[in-house]
């Protein structure tokens, strides 16, 4: 049985998959196998994995019908036959000595999610390439139980500091496997977060080391209409405030504040991406007013916390449902927001391998 199992969920990846997998191929450490799963991709991507399959018997390739990452992500952990699982998303690399460090470093502390740091990279990897400066990548920590709920699982009510996402990570399988449920109330937006919450709230110790050994590439930032991103908010509040009841209660009204904040500032972006539709101003009226009438819009716009957070002139305008007001705010969120969607669309698309 091999030690590690990679997995890569793919859909559409042709043009970086070579350089995702060849990285892979490349570890110091080889006791592992590599699976790829391939989402339904229309392009070559499924060649291109079989072509690697051919070449190496530690390839498992994959084929399903389009579902979406997440669902993508767990057909290949039922598929691995190893203990530990690592997530690697066909667009970005490694570092070759990530599974070797992680892998060790698992092991010598008994740690059940082991978590490097990571380069966010924007194009040419020499072009711009950024360590994350975070406050959980200072120094090399260890996170029994405790700290893992008063500070790891905190942060993820007050805008989730600490990396939301799977990749970068070592997981024990056997968490994976018994975890999920908060995912059947999230359509897209926040499914790794959520995920990791559940995870986490299972796992005994997280290792963090300070080495960057993931290249998450950047891509652009995509103007596209979310018909799901309000619901996916609401329903994400309404699993944080899930956690809060069960495991936070003495501290209940103090967490209470940060995911109120945390709502209504992504209910900001939810009026911007409005305006990313082929919707007509009385049908974005239209949403808005649905928003607005949500109890938990409702609910965080009353919470302490965002009331000292936020202008007055916002939060009056959600509970006497002021429609015309949030319209203008969105649209002028939407306006300021893109200069720099083309700016920094344009540095990737002149840099892009």
């Amino acid at each position: 049985m091999r030690l590690v199992s990679l997995i890569v969920p793919i859909y559409n990846a042709e043009k970086y998959l070579d350089k995702c997998i060849t990285s892979i191929l490349n570890q110091t450490f080889t006791n592992f196998e590599l699976i790829l799963v391939n989402d339904g991709s229309t392009d070559a991507s499924l060649s291109i994995c079989t072509k690697y399959q051919k070449k190496d018997n530690r390839i498992l390739v994959i084929n399903k019908k389009n579902e979406g990452s997440i669902a993508t992500r767990r057909k290949g952990v039922q598929a691995a036959s190893s203990d530990y699982v690592m997530f690697v998303d066909a667009d970005d690399w490694i570092d070759k000595k990530m599974i070797e460090t992680l892998y060790t470093e698992s092991i010598n502390s008994s740690a059940d999610i082991t978590v490097c740091n990571m380069y966010k990279v924007l194009g040419n990897s020499k072009l711009i390439k950024r360590k994350n400066n975070s406050e959980y990548f200072k120094e090399d920590k260890l996170y029994d139980k405790e700290k893992i709920m008063n500070e790891l699982i905190v942060a993820y009510f007050y805008g989730h500091p600490f990396p939301a996402n799977l990749f970068g990570k070592l997981y024990k399988k056997d968490l994976l496997l018994n975890c999920g449920k908060f995912l059947e109330k999230i359509h897209f937006l926040g499914e790794n977060l959520y995920y990791n919450l559940e995870i986490f709230l299972k796992t005994n110790r997280i290792k963090v080391i300070n080495k960057p050994l993931y290249y998450y590439r950047a891509g652009g930032i995509t103007s596209k209409y979310m018909p799901y991103f309000f619901d996916d908010i609401v329903n994400g509040y309404e699993i944080q405030k899930e956690v809060i009841d069960e495991y936070y209660i003495e501290s209940k009204h103090f967490q209470y504040k940060g995911i109120s904040i945390m709502l209504l500032n992504t209910f900001k972006t939810a009026l911007n991406n409005l305006f990313d539709s082929d919707l007509k101003e009385q049908q974005i009226k239209d949403k808005i007013k649905s928003y607005v009438l949500n109890e938990s819009i409702q609910e965080a716009a009353k919470n302490d916390g965002s009331i000292s957070y936020f202008p007055s002139s916002f939060l009056t305008s959600i509970e006497s449902k002021d429609i015309d007001y949030l319209y203008t705010l969105g649209y002028e969120q939407y306006k300021s927001s893109k200069p720099r969607k083309r700016l920094v669309n344009f540095i990737t698309k002149i840099s892009a391998f």
